[in-house]
């Protein structure tokens, strides 16, 4: 799948006029380029995985799905794809990506303007919180019509900062659009508090919490192995693009010469580098789970890319020594050292 970039900064001039054909690299803006602001998606194994649980769940109209994992997995930057990618099987689907904010007391007037700013209603500040609610159904059932659609999507992001009565504002939401034959599916998207939240509602016997929102709950890794590293570095090598429309992969443009006379790719040293991260956590003494948040997985990539490439040292060949400084750049092995228990 193609990785698109900000299309307005793109720039199709070409280094030098006179070089081959296949080494005419992109003249780009300085900082431009993805790996340089951050702003691309990789579709990981785990994405994969998630994307096909969500699928299913939209498929059979399931009012809700906890997916939970520990800080800095990539589950946001998991919705993103998500957003982008289920228009390719639920044409049109109404679609919203929600961000649960912190509140001590919760508030019905804060909780209806927030989603009103969040799925981009003009008139998200104004009235008060009873206007506010018909508003948002109001929003939601036209958006539903327009589209042909009689079902609508929403992704909680931070959804372990959801409390009780927030809850039911939404099952509230839900039964409403459920008089005008909408159906609404629910992703609460967040850390492993969630599950601590489902098993107090359990102990509160608050079922009808768990029944619309938590009924199977989906756990979120990050990369655990040495095919998921490979399935990330390979994208960088070929499923990632920059200019979008062009045949410019993210190796490829940082390591032009390499790639076209030595077929450098990220993906031959999957393995290297797994067995980096292994010695390094094990010189660290760190023992909890194996498990790389995706974070740390781009920014030691990054890395290797901007260090290493033609805009760096330009090395013909990576290895593990280098591989070692761009994984400590990233900060992953302090994160290991002083994250709590899984």
């Amino acid at each position: 799948m193609e990785i698109q970039g900000n299309l307005e900064e793109l720039l199709s001039t070409e280094k030098e006029q006179n070089s081959p054909p296949s080494l005419k690299r992109p003249l780009l803006p300085k900082g431009a380029h993805p790996v340089e602001t951050g702003k691309y998606d990789i579709p990981t194994n785990e994405i994969n995985n998630l994307y096909a649980r969500v699928k299913e769940s939209i498929e059979d109209r399931l009012p809700g799905t906890v997916v939970h994992g520990r800080p800095r997995l990539g589950k946001t930057r998991a919705i993103a794809y998500l957003m982008k990618a289920l228009p390719m099987d639920f044409e049109k689907l109404p679609m919203y990506n929600l961000l649960c904010r912190e509140h001590t007391k919760p508030n019905e007037d804060v909780f209806f303007t927030e989603i009103l700013k969040d799925i981009g209603h003009g008139f998200y500040s104004s009235r008060n919180a009873v206007l506010k609610r018909e508003r948002l159904l109001k929003f939601l059932i036209e958006q539903a019509d327009a589209a042909g659609q009689n079902r609508t999507v929403f992704f909680l992001d931070d959804a372990q900062r959801l409390h009780e009565i927030q809850y039911g504002w939404l099952m509230d939401i839900s039964n409403e659009l459920d008089r005008y034959g909408i159906n609404l599916t629910v992703f609460l998207v967040g850390q492993n508090e969630l599950l601590n939240q489902r098993s107090v509602f359990f102990e509160e016997e608050k079922y009808q919490i768990i029944g619309r929102f938590m009924v199977e709950p989906y756990k979120f890794h990050g990369i655990r192995s040495e095919d998921d590293l490979n399935e990330c570095l390979l994208c960088y090598d070929e499923g990632a693009f920059y200019p979008y429309d062009s045949a410019w992969s993210f190796t490829r443009y940082y390591f032009p010469e390499s790639f076209e006379k030595e077929e450098f790719r990220l993906s031959n040293y999957s393995k290297q580098l797994f067995d980096v991260f292994v010695s390094l956590r094990q010189e660290a003494g760190i023992s909890k789970s194996f498990e790389i948040p995706m974070q740390y997985v781009t920014r030691t990539i990054e890395f290797a890319l901007k260090k290493y490439g033609c805009e760096g040292n330009d090395v013909e060949s990576l290895n593990q020594a280098l591989w070692k400084r761009a994984i400590k750049s990233s900060g992953y092995i302090e994160a290991e050292i002083y994250r709590g228990p899984d």
